[in-house]
């Protein structure tokens, strides 16, 4: 677990590594799952022309709409994996300046 205070002792803030691992292996899954499924079978809805000419043509063209909120959905998923990715490098960065003031401090 990551504890930082921030600079000073009043903000403490903890983070469970196990969890953001747990974190990251779910996002991924999602994205992945987006990506082998949803995409493919988005490109594919988007390439029907079922529906030519009708009153109903302007109502149609909310699945255009809906097809990219999908994709968006992706990418939102992404931007959290990256985020997440970000603070585990963090951590492990942390780890390191730790380990190596330890070093530091025995003289090893």
């Amino acid at each position: 677990m990551l504890k930082a205070d921030g600079g000073g002792s009043r903000m403490l803030i903890n983070i469970n590594s196990d969890e953001m691992t747990t974190i990251f292996t779910l996002l991924q899954g999602i994205i992945t799952e987006l990506e082998t499924n949803a995409t493919p079978s988005i490109e594919k809805l988007a390439n029907i022309d079922y529906y030519i000419e009708g009153k109903a043509k302007k109502a149609m063209d909310v699945y255009a709409e809906a097809n990219q909120k999908v994709m968006d959905l992706y990418d939102n998923y992404s931007r959290a994996a990256a985020l997440v990715i970000d603070i585990l490098n963090t951590m492990m960065q942390a780890d390191e300046a730790i380990a190596e003031q330890i070093i530091a401090k025995l003289g090893v």
